[in-house]
């Protein structure tokens, strides 16, 4: 069909925790949401996995994006990068990137982390 109807959701350790809107019709979707995440002690990763929504049977997962909690604490500053999607399957190829931003709100408050997905192409 050439255009997908993406959409995100944020999953720690397995557990969604926040879905975007979808954008329908788009190769470049904009979300522009943002999220504060509250973390658990000892959270293993924080994945965003980008789907296109499908009317009829299941939606197909487009790719992820897996940070460890290493990758986020070496990262005291936060990230604000594009980064590439992985593929689910290992089989499969996959294209695309998304726009991310983490920040660690407050200082010593490391288990709260404000997430805003910005946009994937």
């Amino acid at each position: 069909s050439g255009s997908s109807d993406p959409y995100c959701v944020v999953k720690v350790d397995n557990e969604v925790v926040a879905r975007t809107a979808t954008v329908w019709k788009s190769l470049n979707p904009f979300w522009g949401e943002e999220y504060t995440l509250r973390l658990p002690r000892g959270f293993r990763s924080l994945a965003i996995y980008v789907l296109d929504e499908d009317t009829i049977g299941q939606d197909d997962v487009i790719g992820k994006v897996l940070l460890s909690h290493q990758q986020i604490s070496a990262e005291p500053r936060g990230v604000d990068s594009w980064l590439s999607l992985a593929p689910v399957n290992p089989d499969e190829e996959v294209q695309g990137e998304i726009h991310l931003e983490l920040c660690v709100p407050e200082q010593g408050h490391p288990r709260v982390l404000r997430c805003h997905l910005i946009e994937a192409r």
